[in-house]
């Protein structure tokens, strides 16, 4: 590594810039740090995690490519000119010109650029943004596995080869019955059994789960995150249970997000409402 470059690097630390904005032939480093600084946050290996760790790790590695992108995209749209990457903030239309405002990150080390370039022509260069298409690819595994629809689908293989039922007359095998029927079997022959099956949403029935909600979240704003963190469940039993506070009015939207995990949604009825 050159001298001048690793000063530039140990400088840009201290005021916490990247060192590719002041030398361009240090892109491919920054880039690299990117990455280490994401692999230094994973405790276990991705597969390990649960659903809400990986849907933590997949955000904040979404925002450190953000970073690193918008960075190969400063450093080479600019490479052999003077930048100053601002954010437009308001733009005021008079009758024959424009008044732009624009914000400045303090510890930018092109600052000094800009303010030495007050009252002299500069050129504003609308740099490209969209790079972020298909995100919502990256999802994090389901906690709990779809569970088959009956008992047919486990056992497939293994009732293939076996004849029907030597007691059935007719020769068809004989069916297993209902949820309902086994339902109403575990309620008649043990006590409390219904009040297990009542429990939708982990260890709460959906008038509990409701009634803690409203209880807990107040007049906070909240998403189904929050949901699962509370109720320990995963993220289609916290979609299933929005949607029916939705629909029964105990809570409503309050900003739209990029996916239905992304919404935010506050309380809107009382808990005597849902008691």
């Amino acid at each position: 590594m050159k001298l001048e470059h690793r000063s530039i690097i140990e400088r840009c630390k201290r005021e916490g810039a990247f060192p590719a904005d002041v030398a361009s032939q240090l892109l491919e480093h920054d880039l690299v740090q990117v990455v280490l600084d994401q692999l230094r946050g994973q405790a276990r290996p991705y597969g390990d995690l649960s659903e809400s760790a990986q849907q933590a790790t997949i955000e904040r590695v979404t925002l450190g490519v953000h970073t690193a992108v918008q960075l190969a995209i400063r450093v080479i749209a600019s490479n052999g000119v003077k930048t100053v990457p601002v954010d437009v903030k308001r733009v005021q239309v008079d009758d024959k010109s424009l008044t732009v405002t624009a914000k400045v990150d303090g510890k930018d080390p092109s600052k000094h650029d800009l303010v030495d370039a007050a009252g002299h022509l500069c050129l504003l260069v609308m740099a490209p943004d969209d790079y972020s298409e298909a995100l919502d690819d990256f999802v994090p595994d389901r906690d709990q596995k779809d569970l088959p629809l009956s008992i047919k689908e486990p056992t497939a293989d293994l009732l293939s080869d076996q004849p029907a039922n030597p007691d059935d007359s007719d020769g068809e095998v004989a069916q297993l019955g209902t949820k309902e029927d086994l339902e109403a079997h575990l309620a008649a022959g043990k006590p409390g059994a219904q009040a297990t099956v009542d429990q939708e949403f982990g260890d709460f029935s959906y008038e509990d789960a409701a009634q803690l909600i409203v209880l807990k979240a107040a007049a906070k704003p909240f998403k189904a995150h929050w949901v699962q963190s509370r109720l320990a469940i995963d993220s289609d039993q916290a979609t299933t249970l929005l949607l029916r506070l939705l629909d029964k009015g105990v809570i409503e939207l309050e900003t739209e997000g990029e996916s239905a995990l992304e919404h935010s949604y506050k309380v809107i009825a009382t808990l005597e409402d849902v008691a």
